[in-house]
């Protein structure tokens, strides 16, 4: 029963701390994220932070005990989570969405690293600053950019090749600028409802753009929040 007893050793006591910090940590950021409505949310933030803290404590652990390079497992969490950050990265069109929910969890993976090699406050600091750039900047940027020109497009068309194309050309080319695009689709009736958050300028002729979305023979309704 020597492990048990390991189990329960101060120094063990505090690898399971540091285990337990770096899933809070990271829990706040996914949190976050949760609230944006992100595939990637609080418990994928998480567990991210939470098995980039064991890979760096078994890297330590490892290296103690064997000799050798104490950050050769921690090395590879920093590209390997690259995968993960790429699943968060979807394309419709011309636009991406995701880089920010990719690029959090790249950062709770540092976390979790941090907290792992009893870097606390950095892991600390590290959290404050991307919950700041997350929240706080992402409002105020909405503030600034675009409350004042934002609106919201539904748009309803068959489900064809090329039409999410066609509305993103016909957007764009009338100076409209997206900014979110979400996309539900009717399998059984072959239909989908596009809906576009996108800022305009104050000359921007709405009718204009309506009776060019028009023309795409493929759309069926279009509703715009004025």
């Amino acid at each position: 029963m020597t492990w048990l007893r390991q189990l329960w050793s101060p120094e063990e006591a505090e690898f399971l701390g540091r285990l337990a910090i770096a899933g809070l940590l990271g829990g706040l950021i996914g949190l976050e994220r949760e609230r944006s409505s992100q595939a990637a949310g609080l418990r994928t933030h998480m567990i991210v932070a939470l098995g980039a803290s064991l890979m760096m404590i078994l890297s330590i652990k490892i290296g103690d005990k064997y000799g050798g390079d104490r950050a050769r497992i921690a090395a590879q969490v920093v590209s390997g989570i690259g995968f993960l950050g790429a699943g968060a990265i979807m394309r419709y069109g011309s636009s991406i969405r995701g880089l920010t929910t990719a690029a959090c969890l790249w950062t709770a993976a540092g976390i979790g690293m941090a907290v792992g090699a009893g870097y606390y406050t950095g892991a600390l600091a590290a959290t404050f600053l991307t919950l700041m750039a997350t929240f706080v900047f992402g409002k105020l940027e909405k503030m600034i950019i675009i409350e004042k020109t934002s609106r919201h497009w539904v748009i309803v068309c068959t489900d064809m090749p090329g039409v999410l194309g066609r509305i993103e050309e016909v957007l764009k080319g009338n100076g409209v600028e997206i900014r979110e695009i979400g996309l539900e689709k009717d399998i059984k009736a072959k239909r989908q409802t596009v809906e576009i958050t996108a800022g305009t300028p104050q000359n921007c002729n709405i009718e204009h753009i309506t009776r060019e979305l028009g023309t795409i023979p493929e759309i069926e309704k279009i509703d715009i929040d004025l």
